[in-house]
């Protein structure tokens, strides 16, 4: 069995992608010619439920083979070794635990390496200590709660020093408290360890919050690989613009007229705005979005380019209120401060700010 060797002290892995395709029985295309390199950092892969996150993380970790395309680390093409042979530690959704102590279940993996008893011991107390473990190391783990489990099981991906931590969805099971405990600890391993890890999730808070760089997911194809304040700032793509964000970008239906982008009722002037004066060498038909906390709300009108809108609720934020407003042929959300003092029923006047309007084609791609 070839082994590849561990990178990660001189060069770490980076992960290629080359035209991965993978169909299942029955014609079912789950990755749809995806070609990415996930540089050697803490890698969120991000996109709802069924669009084909799991697949990939599979074809990159050697459980599966996809049907097209080739798998690099580095620059070595690993498309046909085995996981053992690509040297990666995985933690899943579901705590993998065997019917055994905690201390034999960290050690299991160094067990198989043939790695002595005495630096199995070292590296077991010392990651034991680093994930709280230490007072449970002599108990079965099975008897565990699932927060504990998970820990065993990160561990356990931990102690063997892998060239790559492949993490699918590993907070899922795990209470909101515990959740943040280990997001924390996760993060501060990957920042102490420097390994590289692909981190696989539907949740954007996790995503965002964890991640140096993410992969936005979408019915099989990889949208947007960047770094989170991209991801949430510059999208490259409307999927993108409302699946990240609480609450997502406003996305609003709009076409030219006379200069203008004409959205429900609203004429905006774009002329003073760099590039958009150039939309209409991609047709008439656009989508606007906005971010809720870049809409200007006032409870009188500043100008003429304040337009008014009912506010027909408002969820508390904490520090801010969340408005939904209607009028003038739209909704929006916008985020205000609790200093306005805004309650269902008002009337308020907005402004959309040129400044931040982002405008997609109507199949979804970003124009400016």
């Amino acid at each position: 069995m070839t082994l590849l060797p561990n990178t990660r002290d001189v060069n770490m892995v980076t992960v290629r992608l080359e035209n991965i395709t993978h169909i299942y029985p029955g014609n079912v295309e789950a990755v749809k010619d995806v070609s990415i390199t996930f540089l050697p950092t803490f890698n969120g892969l991000l996109g709802p439920s069924g669009c084909g996150k799991t697949t990939l993380m599979k074809i990159i970790a050697g459980l599966i083979s996809p049907t097209k395309g080739r798998v690099y680390f580095n620059d070595t093409d690993v498309t046909d070794l085995s996981p053992q042979a690509r040297n990666i530690a995985m933690v899943f959704q579901f705590p993998v635990v065997y019917d055994m102590s905690v201390y034999d279940n960290i050690a299991f993996p160094l067990r198989v390496r043939k790695v002595s008893e005495h630096e199995i011991r070292k590296k077991v107390q010392d990651v034991a200590n680093f994930l709280n473990l230490k007072d449970v190391l002599e108990k079965n783990a099975l008897k565990l709660d699932s927060n504990s489990k998970q820990r065993v099981a990160i561990a356990r991906a931990l102690v063997r020093d892998p060239n790559l931590f492949i993490l699918d969805e590993p907070f899922s099971n795990v209470d909101p408290e515990n959740r943040l405990v280990l997001r924390a600890k996760l993060k501060e391993i990957q920042k102490e360890l420097k390994s590289p890890m692909i981190f696989v999730t539907h949740d954007q808070a996790e995503a965002l919050t964890l991640s140096e760089m993410i992969a936005v997911m979408k019915e099989g194809r990889i949208i947007q690989y960047d770094t989170p304040e991209k991801i949430y700032s510059d999208p490259k793509d409307v999927f993108v613009a409302y699946f990240v964000g609480i609450p997502g970008m406003n996305i609003l239906d709009c076409h030219l007229k006379d200069g203008k982008l004409k959205v429900g009722e609203i004429l905006l002037d774009i002329s003073s705005v760099k590039n958009l004066s150039e939309l209409k060498n991609y047709g008439s038909e656009f989508i606007l979005g906005i971010r809720a906390e870049h809409i200007d709300v006032r409870k009188t009108p500043m100008s003429r380019e304040y337009i008014p809108m009912k506010c027909i609720l408002v969820e508390d934020l904490g520090t801010l209120q969340l408005l939904y407003l209607q009028g003038k042929g739209i909704n929006l959300k916008a985020k205000v401060s609790h200093d306005l003092d805004i309650n269902e029923g008002d009337t308020v006047y907005v402004k959309l700010a040129g400044e931040y309007l982002k405008v997609f084609k109507k199949t979804g791609e970003r124009i400016l």
